[in-house]
């Protein structure tokens, strides 16, 4: 840090910003409110009763909340802003939502789904996501009976966190996964359907196995047996009189198999028909991700440069550690009130705080 030159700092912030993109990657500037429904990236605000938000908002309007990063969602309005969100209750503001500076709340939509998810709460354990547990994570790619629930590779078997001390997981040689015996390799499918949906529908699906097409379609099914048994007072597994139920992996290219099938289907009105056109036509054409601008004008690190050779001489810019963290601590002090308000730092807001600071 003695021998530190403004050259040095500004690789460092080169480095902390690439950083900073790849963890907040667009622009924050439009709120999907306005959009209508989508299938988009959803946040939920702890802090306001659970809402589920849109990336903008989480970082523009809920700065100092409690978010949980849910990943995506189908058919999903952003809540903030709306009569759903508790936090427009004791705000000074005028505006409802920073981003449409919308003065009178707007109303919520009635088709959002809200699952355990929004709790922060995932799988059929209802934990936390835990980045230090070895088990892998999937989502439901079905999710109508679900909410799109994340699920525990273990939990997909039915096995439960005590039972999982004794289940002989896959070779420590493979490093890139450390699944349970008898789950399948990540590699060897594409998406995975959860014995919720499964069974839910399970008519339909045992139509499409039955199905000369099924071979391009389903990887496997694992058994979901555990499901099936109780813990009696006395610490023993009790059978359910139920049918056992499973969930399904499927390839890679499974939409086109759908597809086929479909189309294999002459009568229109065949309930299987209906299911693939009706209920769950995103298995064959899944919807399209939405994602926000990104960001266009220049890096707040560019402008910095570009004021940095302009208004600094050569010999102002190998200034030692003292003056650059004097510079350092200066300039967060200026950014901070546009960070606070979302607004764009300029390269004019820069170069008046450089000419400033001389």
């Amino acid at each position: 840090m003695d021998n530190l030159t403004a050259e040095d700092y500004l690789n460092q912030q080169t480095a902390l910003e690439e950083e900073a993109k790849e963890l907040m990657p667009w622009d924050p500037k439009t709120c999907t409110y306005s959009i209508g429904p989508l299938k988009q990236q959803v946040y939920a605000c702890l802090t306001h009763d659970n809402i589920g938000i849109c990336y903008s908002c989480s970082i523009r309007c809920h700065t100092s909340c409690e978010i949980v990063e849910l990943f995506t969602k189908r058919h999903f309005t952003c809540d903030c802003g709306t009569e759903k969100d508790k936090r427009i209750d004791s705000k000074s503001s005028n505006s409802k939502c920073e981003i449409r500076q919308n003065k009178e709340c707007d109303i919520a939509a009635v088709d959002n789904i809200y699952g355990h998810n929004f709790q922060g709460l995932f799988c059929d354990c209802s934990k936390e996501y835990d980045p230090e547990s070895p088990s892998v994570m999937i989502q439901c790619i079905m999710g109508l009976a679900c909410g799109e629930d994340w699920y525990h590779d273990h939990c997909i078997m039915g096995y439960t966190d005590e039972e999982l001390k004794d289940v002989a997981r896959k070779s420590e040689d493979d490093k890139s996964e450390n699944s349970p015996d008898g789950f399948p390799s990540l590699e060897s499918f594409d998406s995975f359907i959860c014995w919720k949906c499964v069974s839910r529908y399970n008519y339909y699906f045992q139509k499409i196995m039955s199905n000369e097409l099924a071979n391009d379609i389903i990887s496997c099914t694992i058994d979901h047996d555990k499901s099936s048994h109780f813990i009696n007072e006395h610490g023993k597994r009790e059978k359910i009189d139920s049918d056992i139920q499973f969930s399904i992996f499927l390839k890679e290219d499974y939409g086109n198999g759908l597809e086929k099938l479909k189309d294999s289907i002459t009568d229109h009105k065949d309930k299987l028909y209906i299911f693939l056109t009706e209920l769950v036509p995103f298995l064959i054409k899944d919807e399209d991700l939405y994602e926000p601008p990104t960001e266009e004008d220049d890096s707040i690190l560019d402008i910095i440069s570009k004021s940095l050779s302009s208004s600094m001489t050569t010999s102002d810019i190998v200034l030692g550690t003292t003056a650059l963290n004097k510079l350092q601590s200066k300039l967060k002090e200026f950014l901070k009130p546009f960070a606070e308000k979302g607004e764009v730092v300029k390269e004019e807001d820069i170069s008046s705080f450089f000419h400033s600071s001389n």
